[in-house]
């Protein structure tokens, strides 16, 4: 194995050059970052692959209309005939159930209206003519907006509220908001007093009003420089690509995998899989992806989602833990997490898929979309206890492989 000051090295120098890019979703900052991501797979020694797509990754907006769009259906069309109010009862119930989709990375009904934008993903692949097993190590190269809900305060005070149980997910109040709105019409629809579908609707209708609040607030903030979320990833793919490319796994072929529009909400990894789902069936695919490396101890997560929680394969969830439970990582654990990674995508293409993360000992990630995220705070001691571990994994995925 490499030397972990080594690649520790490497992956700092590489997280310093992304940050010098504005990686914005399907911007032309993303599209210089992936080309000169794809500049270093070359270096390495690969030959580098880059696929555009096209996707809207202004979820702020998406979403925002999901919101607003429920909350004026409700107001224009919970007055008046039957007819009337059945057709609210029809555009709020579509509206929750995109909202739904778009956010857990099902389908993208109501942005697909929305005017798609070029992004790129980067593939490298490490071929291997006698590999028993398919693995893709991904990261994700865009950086993300910031702000007021991503404020450091704010996320603590809603981390500490859950100490004693898991951390509900992101978006589970503005779903809920929405299923308000489709409840109190359908009421209306159904002849029900006024009075009462107005009760029923009235926390959707605080709620969706924050929330547009909050993502107007995103939309006109920055994008942040994106060190830790996820130049580190990014940096540690390359890492891993060049020891692998050096001594190859024995039974496994490798793709490096760097994607887009990640922050968009995952649209890099929907488009790659949309493409070679077909090509990578049959293979056994894995796919291991690497996020936020550089603020404290690995952890691997068990279960993610911003609406409804997706419980990971069991095999990927028993891999990490299996190398969590070695004398070296001692302290590695699984978490829920209350967002989504590109993972998530790969778990409903039927994949085994894991994210491995770091987060503080607190169980805080710091700096997260926050213009705090810069080269200066990532922790090395955690860059190189990561990559440790998700090299161990991979010896242990190809072990197992053969």
């Amino acid at each position: 194995m490499v030397a972990p000051a080594e690649p520790q090295a490497r992956i700092r120098s590489d997280i310093e050059a992304l940050c010098r890019f504005p990686r914005g979703s399907a911007s032309e900052g993303e599209q210089e970052a992936a080309q000169w991501v794809a500049s270093r797979f070359q270096e390495i020694g690969l030959e580098p692959e880059l696929e555009t797509f096209h996707f809207y990754p202004e979820y702020w907006n998406v979403w925002g209309a999901h919101m607003l769009g429920a909350l004026g259906a409700w107001l224009l069309l919970g007055r008046g005939g039957r007819r009337r109010r059945l057709l609210g009862t029809a555009a709020t119930s579509f509206l929750a159930a995109s909202f739904w989709g778009d956010a857990a990375a099902r389908f993208h009904w109501l942005r697909s209206l929305f005017p798609a934008r070029p992004s790129v993903n980067v593939l490298a692949r490490l071929p291997n003519q006698q590999a028993q097993r398919l693995l893709i190590v991904s990261a994700h190269v865009d950086a993300a907006h910031s702000g007021f809900v991503f404020h450091p305060a704010l996320l603590d005070w809603r981390r500490h509220r859950y100490t004693d149980g898991e951390m509900p997910p992101m978006l589970i109040l503005p779903f809920w908001a929405l299923l308000s709105l489709a409840g109190a019409s359908a009421l209306r629809a159904i002849g029900l007093p006024r009075a009462l579908a107005k009760m029923v609707a009235l926390p959707g209708t605080v709620l969706s009003t924050v929330t547009a609040g909050f993502l107007a607030d995103i939309r006109r903030n920055p994008v942040v420089p994106g060190a830790n979320d996820d130049a580190s990833g990014v940096g540690t793919v390359l890492a891993l690509a060049q020891e692998l490319t050096a001594s190859p796994p024995r039974n496994l072929e490798v793709w490096f995998l760097v994607t887009g529009c990640e922050e968009g909400i995952l649209g890099g990894m929907y488009a790659f899989l949309e493409r070679h789902h077909a090509e990578m069936e049959g293979r056994r695919p894995f796919v291991l992806n690497l996020e936020m490396l550089g603020s404290g101890k690995p952890v691997y997560s068990e279960a993610e989602g911003l609406v409804t929680r997706f419980r990971f394969d069991p095999e990927a969830v028993s891999l990490a833990a299996e190398v969590g439970l070695e004398p070296e990582f001692e302290g590695v654990e699984g978490n829920t997490n209350p967002v989504t990674t590109d993972a998530l995508v790969a778990h409903h293409h039927g994949f085994p898929a894991i994210t491995v993360m770091s987060l503080a000992a607190d169980g805080r990630s710091p700096h997260y979309h926050w213009p705090s995220d810069t080269p200066e705070t990532i922790d090395g001691a955690s860059l190189e206890r990561c990559y440790r571990y998700l090299r161990r994994i991979i010896q242990r995925l190809d072990e197992k492989a053969g």
